[in-house]
């Protein structure tokens, strides 16, 4: 899966969110009325359909163990200080472009009718400290309020930035066999706590991108005939059909295989059909390189400055294209201001000098 093909995924990944974000209550009492059309007829289907959108945050995590694990081809991955640096610079990059939107949002919070001052807790000290580890995307884990409902992710993340190193020598040492006591370990660990649940398709990821899977099924279905290729595609929608309407049913008994299989669907659907049609796909790649920007702020827009107005507009299609028009504009203005604020520059500077340090202070020990 080339870096091209990972942004396209990324681009069906964050449709997917908005999509899951803003319709998956629906169905609730409370939700603002809407008009439905001839595909989502009812608040039911909108809300169903929006509760299958959840597959957005495996697929991100996919796309990350899967890439990542491609980066380290080819690397014997021996020496820990090596290993340790490299992480730490891929920690100190997500965390500075989430910071940099951190700050803008914070500066903006008057907008949501809110308090700089009482953001977090009437306490000012809670306040300070709350907001202090919101910044450095610790409030899922540390279990502290979060400024956005969506930053939970980030927990997550810094968390997946510093296992996979270890977890691709794991995969390298057993193989495809990691596959069975992973899912066994998420079945045992408890599989409704995020940061496990996603455990098994992040070494499902390191698991393709060791084998090349990815890589092979693509050049047998560009060698395949045409019925054996229109074979494959209605297989794997039959088989996306039919996991969604399992997990509908049965809730969030199974939801990390249910996520897994359709990941996987998604996946191969987008590899082998979007990604190959022309403009299709280079519009998609240049979303998928905003997915990050548009993850951290699409929250404030439909929740916080603009929720009277994304959901007057009544129509779901036209709620979605404002959330994503708006999220995917806000994500340009701000890769504009790094730009001009050097802000990848200074990225790398906390990265050497944290490296640096880290490095003396384990020569000392």
């Amino acid at each position: 899966m080339t870096k091209r093909e990972s942004n396209i995924l990324k681009c069906v990944a964050i449709m997917l969110m908005l999509f899951h974000h803003l319709f998956m209550y629906a169905a609730e009492p409370d939700y603002p009325a809407l008009v439905y059309g001839p595909l989502l007829s009812n608040c039911w289907r909108l809300a169903s359909a929006g509760q299958l959108s959840k597959l957005c945050v495996t697929l991100f995590v996919f796309v990350t163990a899967y890439g990542t694990a491609k980066s380290y081809m080819g690397d014997g991955m021996g020496d820990e200080n090596r290993l340790a640096d490299k992480s730490l610079r891929r920690l100190v990059k997500l965390l500075v472009n989430f910071q940099f939107v951190y700050i803008i949002a914070f500066l903006l919070c008057p907008l949501g009718g809110k308090s700089w001052f009482t953001l977090y807790s009437p306490s000012r000290l809670e306040n300070l400290a709350f907001a202090f580890f919101d910044f450095m995307g610790l409030s899922y884990i540390l279990q502290t309020p979060s400024y956005n409902s969506a930053w939970w992710y980030m927990s997550f993340a810094v968390t997946l930035v510093l296992l996979l190193p270890w977890l691709i020598k794991l995969c390298r040492r057993l193989g495809a066999y990691v596959l069975l006591p992973g899912l066994l370990l998420v079945r045992w660990l408890d599989v409704e706590f995020v940061l496990f649940r996603y455990l098994f398709i992040t070494l499902l990821g390191i698991v393709l991108a060791e084998y090349g899977t990815l890589e092979r099924v693509k050049d047998w279905y560009l060698r395949a005939k045409l019925p054996v290729r229109a074979a494959l595609l209605l297989f794997t929608l039959a088989m996306a059909a039919a996991v969604s309407v399992l997990w509908l049913r049965a809730g969030d008994n199974l939801l990390d295989l249910y996520e897994a299989l359709l990941c996987m669907a998604a996946v191969l659907l987008t590899l082998l059909t979007l990604a190959r049609i022309p403009y299709v796909n280079k519009a998609a790649e240049f979303v998928g390189r905003h997915s990050m920007n548009m993850f951290f702020v699409h929250a404030f827009i439909y929740q916080n400055w603009f929720y009277d107005f994304t959901y007057s507009l009544r129509y779901p299609a036209l709620i979605y294209l404002f959330l994503f028009a708006s999220s995917l504009a806000a994500s340009i203005v701000i890769e504009q201001l790094k730009r001009w604020l050097r802000v990848e520059k200074l990225s790398e500077l906390i990265s050497r000098r944290l490296c640096r340090s880290l490095l003396r202070q384990a020569q000392t020990l």
